[in-house]
């Protein structure tokens, strides 16, 4: 007998006496992380220790982030295959706890399979019987396992160290699958099962192969250095055919999805209007549909707009560049055409700087942008840095000349209460198909078959907790915590779920997003932020003040600028100092954050995607209205600091005895800056009312934006 074989036995006699009846308590951990365990390895575990505890009485513990399900299985002469069939069926979903796990096993041995990767809540929890831990991934938590092992005195086996279990002839059979079969014409071709290395071989002389393997892996052949790979279902025997090295199973043609241009499209030139086909080079344009109603100048309305095209100091729209710049020493401006006829230019080589101020920006009807000497050539050297191509609507002779309607139908700052607000419910094909359930287990079972074909679309998983939240928040709970599950989860995902869960009060959950979002972006002032509220709203007042004024003084992190959100985190501050006064040491706060202000109500807008626009519209109680715009139209430079600094939030203080009535809260949403971006918007209001005084109260609301130029109601409250 092998020496290695030796000591597995060996440790499995000191677990088990075959000739008495065990109790054994076995916590199987189903968090969406353990859904690529090794079975084989943890089944030949399991196999070797029910020939030795041939008789036992187990209690199966299923576990993510708490234990869901309690069930007993009675060993009766080393059978274990009604318990081998239950842990065969299990589904995974879910964040890790090991929380509350010793409250549940019983006193005999407990064997807990785990990674060890808690992100629901870390903690070791003492056993009553002997532990042993069982790991059958290689990548695992391996400190976290061995201080659980030290707390209970208890015992760390790592399977895939262990080289008993390499041995060919104990890995006759793969207790979850099938042995697979096939014939490729080729040998010494190697075949391996795809993330599992140790299950591999070679084919014979006739080319033919057998390997161990479970329904749903994905079979990898490999010769000559060329790799095919094919997933793995009943069939237990495959046949391929390899030639030069590559397998050939069949022929696949992939093409790519052809957009047909209308016959009549058009762009605008140098030469007038031209069928995109014929001119042979890029034109970007823009319409008076895509400039705000309230733009003020001709600068507003293009900035922002056009891929390469900055404007200048001010930017001030006779400045225009556009990259690449043709000229070292020349004016690099480029040349700006109304109705066809150019005007003064700036020059940035003598300063001398022309008006643009006339160019009323309601007036226009397109803008066009046109770079590079073949495109400008109808301009001669002046267009050399690109021209801008200005149609004004008086110039038109036929057409639609209507002008837009604001976003909000407003008239004279007077709120229209006749504006159509988005009330339909969000439609996705995934929300569709868990529709299908007719209850709540089938829904469920729905979202588990379809959740890997969604796993990359960003906000699923944030819509999904929505669908399941008024049925079960348990359930929702733990499919929204699969993002912590998530080897690299998205900071918006991240802020999202933070929102979301801060607006349906959950708190413990939205401190774990702070929590995961701190330690992957530690660069972004909003992480800091999010954590200190966190720790606030779960009661960690001292915690809480401690990381604002670390972010007041800059010595929580001397590497990040926190001066951009200071109006935001001082008033946390003296907010906390107010209310918790009793209960806080603050001898390290700057005297001046020790006085509150008192507002008739503080209003925070959240929102977890820095690229969003949106413009937000405020309704007082006297009908009148003002608006706050998250665009690069409004405020090109707010956005650029939220990127460069990671902050995305911001306040307003509503005062003074005119304020008291009711408020709403309009949303328009403009899409996202970047095209290709498709990250969603959670955007969430935060109502603090009698703000400062001791009678506190908050109310919060949250929208998810997802059909652009819609608007959206986002809050409804009243100020008394």
């Amino acid at each position: 007998m092998k020496r290695h074989s030796l000591i597995l036995l060996l440790l499995l006699s000191s677990m088990a006496f075959s000739q008495q009846s065990k109790k054994v308590t076995i916590c199987w951990d189903v968090s969406l992380s353990m859904q690529d365990r090794d079975t084989f390895r943890e089944f030949y575990f399991l196999d070797a220790y029910f020939q030795t505890a041939k008789q036992a009485e187990v209690t199966l513990l299923t576990f993510s982030d708490k234990v869901l399900s309690k069930d007993s299985f009675t060993i009766s002469n080393g059978n274990w295959e009604a318990l081998k069939q239950k842990l065969s069926g299990l589904s995974y979903d879910g964040a890790t706890s090991f929380q509350n796990l010793g409250n549940y096993a019983g006193e005999g041995e407990v064997l807990l399979f785990t990674d060890g990767y808690q992100n629901a809540g870390t903690g070791s929890p003492q056993f009553k019987g002997e532990l042993f831990i069982i790991n059958g991934k290689k990548e695992f938590d391996r400190a976290s396992l061995n201080l659980l092992a030290i707390v209970n005195n208890g015992n760390l086996v790592n399977l895939p160290e262990r080289s008993d279990l390499d041995n060919q002839n104990t890995r006759g059979k793969s207790y979850s699958g099938v042995v697979y079969e096939g014939t490729t014409g080729v040998q010494n071709a190697l075949v391996y099962i795809k993330g599992n290395v140790d299950e591999k071989a070679y084919t014979d002389e006739g080319g033919s192969f057998s390997i161990n393997g479970v329904v749903g892996d994905t079979l990898v052949i490999s010769n000559k250095g060329k790799v095919s790979e094919f997933p793995l279902d009943e069939n237990r025997n495959l046949n391929f055919s390899l030639s030069d090295g590559r397998v050939q199973l069949e022929e696949v043609i992939l093409e790519g999805e052809k957009i047909e241009v209308p016959e009549n499209y058009e762009v605008t030139t140098g030469f007038g209007k031209e069928n995109p086909d014929k001119i042979g080079y890029a034109v970007q344009s823009i319409t008076e549909d895509d400039i705000s109603a309230v733009s003020t100048s001709g600068n507003r309305a293009i900035q922002g707009k056009f891929s390469g095209v900055q404007l200048g100091q001010n930017d001030d729209l006779s400045q225009v560049t556009m990259r690449p710049s043709n000229s070292i020493l020349g004016n690099n401006y480029g040349l700006i055409v109304i109705d066809g006829v150019p005007i003064e230019r700036s020059n940035s080589f003598t300063g001398k700087i022309a008006s643009t101020d006339f160019i009323d920006p309601q007036n226009i009807a397109e803008v066009t942008v046109l770079k590079g000497l073949s495109a400008t050539n109808r301009f001669g050297s002046m267009g050399a840095n690109g021209v801008l191509l200005i149609t004004t609507k008086t110039s038109q002779v036929a057409g639609g000349t209507a002008d837009k309607p604001d976003l909000a139908r407003l008239k004279n700052n007077v709120y229209d209460e006749k504006i159509k607000v988005n009330n339909k419910t969000l439609v996705t094909p995934y929300l569709k198909e868990l529709k299908n359930g007719k209850t709540l287990k089938e829904a469920y079972d729905i979202y588990l078959k379809q959740r890997e074909s969604y796993k990359d679309v960003p906000e699923y998983l944030l819509d999904v907790f929505e669908f399941f939240y008024d049925s079960s928040p348990e359930i929702a709970k733990r499919i929204l915590s699969n993002i912590l599950e998530k080897k690299d989860p998205s900071y918006e995902a991240l802020r999202g779920m933070f929102l979301k869960c801060s607006e349906k009060e959950n708190y413990e959950l939205a401190l774990l997003a702070a929590h995961k979002k701190l330690d992957l972006f530690p660069n972004k002032i909003q992480s800091y932020l999010d954590m200190a509220l966190a720790e606030r709203n779960s009661g960690n007042y001292q915690e809480a003040l401690n990381m604002l004024n670390g972010m007041i003084t800059g010595k929580i992190n001397p590497k990040v600028n926190f001066n951009k959100a200071e109006k935001v985190i001082g008033t946390e501050i003296r907010n906390l100092i107010n209310l918790k006064r009793n209960q806080l040491d603050f001898s390290e706060v700057d005297s001046n954050y020790h006085n509150n202000l008192t507002y008739n109500a503080r209003v925070v807008l959240d929102w977890n995607n820095p690229d969003a626009e949106f413009v937000v519209q405020f309704v007082n109680p006297q009908k009148r209205f003002f608006n706050w715009g998250h665009t690069e139209v409004s405020d090109r430079n707010r956005i650029l600091d939220e990127l460069r600094h990671g902050f995305s939030n911001e306040q307003f203080e509503i005062v003074g005895a005119e304020t008291k009535g009711d408020w709403l809260l309009n949303v328009t949403y403009l899409g996202n800056r970047s095209s290709a971006k498709k990250t969603p918007t959670f955007l969430k209001c935060r109502v603090q009312y009698n703000f400062g005084r001791s009678n506190q109260s908050e109310e919060e609301f949250l929208v998810r934006l997802h059909e652009v130029e819609e608007v959206y109601e986002l809050a409804k409250f009243s100020v008394n």
